[in-house]
């Protein structure tokens, strides 16, 4: 079976991730068809798995690592706020400072 993905939508990365997650279930190769359009042939370890429940499957899990990839680029700056007041001497440090 073979899948295309946008990769204006889903990067390298959470691709990347996503073929991790289902290695254990799947022989997954990736192809590049243009700077947009990734192709996946995916083999199912297991010859019972339907083609659906795979695509399923990979559809749920590259949804959850964008998520998760947008949660963490929308948190970074707070994130990073916190940890210079958590080991900043100065108590009155504030958020001008640290962009400054």
């Amino acid at each position: 079976m073979t899948l295309t993905i946008d990769r204006r939508i889903y990067n390298d990365s959470i691709i990347s991730k996503a073929i991790y997650w289902l290695a254990g279930d799947y022989i997954i190769v990736r192809s590049l068809l243009d700077d947009n359009t990734e192709l996946l042939s995916v083999t199912a370890n297991n010859a019972n798995i339907a083609e659906e429940t795979v695509k399923t499957q990979l559809m749920q899990i590259l949804n959850d690592f964008k998520l998760r990839q947008i949660v963490a680029d929308e948190t970074r700056d707070i994130k990073t706020i916190l940890y210079a007041k958590a080991f900043a001497e100065d108590e009155e440090l504030s958020e001008e400072d640290i962009n400054d």
